[in-house]
Protein backbone atom coordinates (compact mmCIF):
# COMPACT_ATOMS: atom_id res chain seq x y z
CA UNK A 1 0.00 0.00 0.00
CA UNK A 2 1.58 3.35 -1.01
CA UNK A 3 1.67 6.54 1.00
CA UNK A 4 -1.29 7.77 -0.55
CA UNK A 5 -3.64 5.08 0.23
CA UNK A 6 -2.52 4.54 3.82
CA UNK A 7 -3.16 8.27 4.49
CA UNK A 8 -6.57 7.59 3.28
CA UNK A 9 -7.37 4.65 4.68
CA UNK A 10 -6.00 6.31 8.17
CA UNK A 11 -8.28 8.97 7.65
CA UNK A 12 -11.50 6.98 7.06
CA UNK A 13 -10.39 5.53 10.75
CA UNK A 14 -10.48 8.58 12.59
CA UNK A 15 -13.58 9.68 10.94
CA UNK A 16 -15.18 5.99 12.35
CA UNK A 17 -13.88 6.60 15.57
CA UNK A 18 -14.98 10.35 15.76
CA UNK A 19 -18.22 9.17 14.94
CA UNK A 20 -18.39 6.60 17.34
CA UNK A 21 -16.90 8.62 20.24
CA UNK A 22 -19.17 11.11 19.58
CA UNK A 23 -22.56 8.85 20.01
CA UNK A 24 -20.63 7.31 23.25
CA UNK A 25 -20.31 11.40 24.50
CA UNK A 26 -23.97 11.84 23.56
CA UNK A 27 -25.82 8.99 25.29
CA UNK A 28 -22.97 9.71 28.72
CA UNK A 29 -23.91 12.97 28.73
CA UNK A 30 -27.66 12.22 28.08
CA UNK A 31 -27.81 9.69 30.61
CA UNK A 32 -26.20 12.08 33.32
CA UNK A 33 -28.84 15.10 32.05
CA UNK A 34 -25.70 17.17 31.17
CA UNK A 35 -27.27 19.89 28.85
CA UNK A 36 -23.16 21.88 28.82
CA UNK A 37 -21.96 18.80 27.73
CA UNK A 38 -24.50 17.84 25.42
CA UNK A 39 -24.34 21.36 23.88
CA UNK A 40 -20.65 20.94 23.27
CA UNK A 41 -21.38 17.47 21.65
CA UNK A 42 -22.71 19.33 18.87
CA UNK A 43 -20.43 21.93 18.64
CA UNK A 44 -17.74 19.30 18.25
CA UNK A 45 -19.79 17.74 14.99
CA UNK A 46 -19.54 21.21 13.38
CA UNK A 47 -15.99 21.93 14.41
CA UNK A 48 -13.90 19.02 12.34
CA UNK A 49 -15.63 20.93 8.97
CA UNK A 50 -13.71 24.64 10.21
CA UNK A 51 -10.35 23.41 8.92
CA UNK A 52 -12.04 22.25 5.27
CA UNK A 53 -14.26 25.43 5.28
CA UNK A 54 -11.27 28.02 5.36
CA UNK A 55 -9.43 25.43 2.59
CA UNK A 56 -12.80 25.61 -0.19
CA UNK A 57 -12.91 29.11 1.00
CA UNK A 58 -9.71 29.90 -1.00
CA UNK A 59 -10.16 27.30 -3.02
CA UNK A 60 -7.63 25.42 -2.37
CA UNK A 61 -7.47 21.43 -2.32
CA UNK A 62 -5.93 20.17 1.71
CA UNK A 63 -3.86 16.53 1.75
CA UNK A 64 -4.76 13.82 3.38
CA UNK A 65 -2.46 14.26 5.87
CA UNK A 66 -4.14 17.39 6.81
CA UNK A 67 -7.16 16.13 7.11
CA UNK A 68 -5.79 13.78 9.61
CA UNK A 69 -3.84 16.35 11.61
CA UNK A 70 -7.18 18.74 11.95
CA UNK A 71 -9.42 15.64 13.00
CA UNK A 72 -6.89 14.40 15.72
CA UNK A 73 -6.46 17.89 16.68
CA UNK A 74 -9.86 18.52 16.83
CA UNK A 75 -10.91 15.01 18.27
CA UNK A 76 -8.94 15.84 21.66
CA UNK A 77 -9.80 19.93 21.50
CA UNK A 78 -13.51 19.61 21.11
CA UNK A 79 -14.43 16.22 21.26
CA UNK A 80 -12.83 14.53 24.29
CA UNK A 81 -12.00 18.11 26.01
CA UNK A 82 -15.79 19.42 25.94
CA UNK A 83 -17.58 16.27 26.35
CA UNK A 84 -15.42 14.04 28.37
CA UNK A 85 -14.30 16.65 30.67
CA UNK A 86 -11.04 16.09 29.32
CA UNK A 87 -9.75 19.79 30.21
CA UNK A 88 -9.74 18.62 33.62
CA UNK A 89 -6.78 16.47 33.26
CA UNK A 90 -3.68 18.79 34.52
CA UNK A 91 -1.69 19.86 31.79
CA UNK A 92 -4.34 18.95 28.88
CA UNK A 93 -5.47 22.45 27.92
CA UNK A 94 -2.02 23.80 27.76
CA UNK A 95 -1.03 20.73 25.09
CA UNK A 96 -3.63 21.33 23.35
CA UNK A 97 -2.97 25.18 23.35
CA UNK A 98 0.42 24.30 22.12
CA UNK A 99 -0.56 22.25 19.53
CA UNK A 100 -2.55 24.82 18.00
CA UNK A 101 0.22 27.46 17.63
CA UNK A 102 1.75 24.90 15.82
CA UNK A 103 -0.81 23.91 13.70
CA UNK A 104 -1.84 27.70 13.24
CA UNK A 105 1.70 28.87 12.21
CA UNK A 106 1.81 25.80 9.31
CA UNK A 107 -1.62 27.26 8.56
CA UNK A 108 -0.01 30.32 7.73
CA UNK A 109 3.04 29.26 5.46
CA UNK A 110 0.31 27.84 3.94
CA UNK A 111 -1.80 30.73 2.95
CA UNK A 112 1.49 32.79 2.89
CA UNK A 113 2.56 30.54 -0.07
CA UNK A 114 -0.75 30.68 -1.86
CA UNK A 115 -0.98 34.13 -1.78
CA UNK A 116 2.75 34.73 -3.56
CA UNK A 117 2.74 31.69 -5.48
CA UNK A 118 6.14 30.27 -4.23
CA UNK A 119 7.09 27.42 -2.83
CA UNK A 120 10.03 28.62 -1.37
CA UNK A 121 10.94 32.75 0.04
CA UNK A 122 13.88 33.46 -1.40
CA UNK A 123 13.80 37.17 -1.20
CA UNK A 124 15.20 38.40 1.53
CA UNK A 125 12.22 41.45 2.15
CA UNK A 126 9.36 38.79 1.01
CA UNK A 127 11.09 36.24 3.98
CA UNK A 128 10.95 38.80 6.75
CA UNK A 129 7.10 39.26 5.53
CA UNK A 130 7.06 35.92 5.66
CA UNK A 131 8.11 35.56 8.75
CA UNK A 132 5.87 38.07 10.51
CA UNK A 133 2.65 37.01 8.34
CA UNK A 134 3.41 33.42 10.16
CA UNK A 135 3.77 34.85 13.83
CA UNK A 136 0.84 37.50 13.51
CA UNK A 137 -1.32 34.67 11.80
CA UNK A 138 -0.63 32.30 14.77
CA UNK A 139 -1.07 34.59 17.61
CA UNK A 140 -4.06 36.07 15.88
CA UNK A 141 -5.91 32.14 15.92
CA UNK A 142 -4.96 32.47 19.57
CA UNK A 143 -6.92 35.25 20.22
CA UNK A 144 -9.87 34.33 18.13
CA UNK A 145 -9.78 31.29 20.00
CA UNK A 146 -10.04 33.25 23.12
CA UNK A 147 -12.58 35.62 22.31
CA UNK A 148 -15.03 32.29 21.14
CA UNK A 149 -14.05 30.60 25.02
CA UNK A 150 -15.39 34.36 26.05
CA UNK A 151 -18.17 34.54 24.17
CA UNK A 152 -18.94 30.83 25.43
CA UNK A 153 -18.96 32.12 28.67
CA UNK A 154 -20.87 35.21 28.24
CA UNK A 155 -23.49 33.65 26.36
CA UNK A 156 -24.25 30.20 28.00
CA UNK A 157 -21.86 30.45 31.21
CA UNK A 158 -19.81 27.96 30.02
CA UNK A 159 -16.53 28.67 31.71
CA UNK A 160 -14.18 27.41 29.27
CA UNK A 161 -12.33 30.29 29.96
CA UNK A 162 -11.56 29.41 33.98
CA UNK A 163 -12.56 33.10 34.37
CA UNK A 164 -13.85 32.24 37.63
CA UNK A 165 -10.81 30.27 38.54
CA UNK A 166 -8.00 32.37 37.49
CA UNK A 167 -9.51 35.95 35.48
CA UNK A 168 -6.74 36.63 32.70
CA UNK A 169 -4.31 34.02 33.56
CA UNK A 170 -5.87 31.20 31.82
CA UNK A 171 -5.96 32.96 28.53
CA UNK A 172 -2.71 34.49 28.79
CA UNK A 173 -1.09 31.28 29.07
CA UNK A 174 -2.62 29.22 26.46
CA UNK A 175 -1.77 32.20 24.29
CA UNK A 176 1.97 32.41 25.25
CA UNK A 177 1.57 28.42 24.49
CA UNK A 178 0.75 29.27 21.21
CA UNK A 179 3.32 31.70 20.93
CA UNK A 180 6.35 29.41 21.94
CA UNK A 181 4.86 26.86 19.64
CA UNK A 182 4.78 29.37 16.96
CA UNK A 183 8.12 30.08 17.89
CA UNK A 184 9.75 26.55 17.16
CA UNK A 185 7.88 26.38 13.88
CA UNK A 186 10.03 30.06 12.74
CA UNK A 187 13.16 27.95 14.36
CA UNK A 188 12.40 25.66 11.58
CA UNK A 189 11.38 27.60 8.34
CA UNK A 190 14.45 29.27 9.55
CA UNK A 191 17.06 26.12 9.68
CA UNK A 192 15.08 25.11 6.17
CA UNK A 193 15.95 28.35 4.69
CA UNK A 194 19.65 28.40 5.73
CA UNK A 195 20.82 24.96 5.82
CA UNK A 196 18.13 22.93 3.61
CA UNK A 197 17.20 20.78 6.57
CA UNK A 198 13.38 20.36 6.44
CA UNK A 199 11.47 18.53 8.48
CA UNK A 200 8.08 16.18 8.35
CA UNK A 201 6.41 19.37 9.62
CA UNK A 202 7.38 21.73 6.78
CA UNK A 203 6.99 19.00 4.14
CA UNK A 204 3.32 18.62 4.94
CA UNK A 205 3.44 22.27 3.52
CA UNK A 206 5.48 21.06 0.56
CA UNK A 207 3.24 18.47 -0.17
CA UNK A 208 0.50 20.52 -0.38
CA UNK A 209 1.58 23.19 -2.39
CA UNK A 210 2.54 20.46 -4.55
CA UNK A 211 -1.11 19.32 -4.74
CA UNK A 212 -2.47 22.45 -5.93
CA UNK A 213 0.18 24.40 -7.92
Amino acid sequence: MDNKRAYKCTLKIFIVIYVITSIIGFYINYVNNDSTALFMGVVALITPWIIPGIFKLFKLTATDEIYIINLVFIYFASLIGSCFNGYSLPFFDKALHFSSGIFASLLAVILFCKIKKEKRINKIKDYYLFILFVNNTNLAIAMLWELYEYMMLILFNNDCINHYKTGVHDSMSDMICALIAGIIVLGLIHRYHKFGKNSFLLKLCENFYDQNY
